[in-house]
């Protein structure tokens, strides 16, 4: 009988944290490839749009020749609104074909890993294919992913991945988290 309530009372929490309403959005306001080497890349492109009080990027990318290293480096920044002053919540090389082949300890990068799993047209692995068109279709950030409280205030984002120890694309992200309305 105890197993049955145990049971029912671990339905009910789990039911409540799923559906548990998110005070606040992420909103981007610029998502941007603003470096690529064209000798390694055929295309790149990438558009935000603003659909349903949502952000999404759509993205595809197309190598002229395979990439079977991928080192990255990520850096974001947060202030508080109304401040002038920057937290970097962190500036990490990484990596890029062991975190996509692996789970990586942090979580945060899990969540983008398998965000952008979820909305790609390819499991995304190394190496990456020439003459092939990856593309994200429709990607955002799910507030439901993340933990029920998140400051509000902006943040930015820069994002470079290398090969073959070159830089080869730079990212910038910024947007804000904002108060759910």
């Amino acid at each position: 009988m105890k197993t049955s309530y145990l049971l029912c009372g671990l339905y009910v929490l789990i039911n409540l944290a799923n559906s548990d309403k998110r005070n606040f959005r992420i909103y981007f306001d610029e998502f941007a490839i603003k470096y690529k080497v064209p000798d390694i890349f055929e295309k790149v492109d990438c558009h935000l749009v603003q659909l349903n009080n949502r952000s999404y990027v759509n993205g595809e990318m197309i190598l002229k020749r395979s990439v079977g290293d991928l080192n990255v480096r990520t850096i974001m920044e947060f202030w508080k609104p109304n401040s002038q002053i920057k937290t970097k919540l962190y500036d990490v090389r990484l990596d890029g074909c062991n975190l996509l082949r692996s789970l990586h300890k942090n979580k945060l990068f899990n969540l983008y890993v398998k965000s952008f799993k979820k909305h790609s047209n390819v499991i995304l692995l190394c190496p990456f294919k020439a003459n092939y068109s990856y593309k994200m279709v429709n990607w955002f950030l799910d507030e439901k992913d993340l933990p029920p409280y998140v400051p509000l205030g902006q943040f930015r984002t820069i994002t470079e991945y290398s090969t073959q120890q070159r830089l080869a694309i730079r990212i910038v992200v910024h947007g804000e988290v904002l108060e759910n309305q």
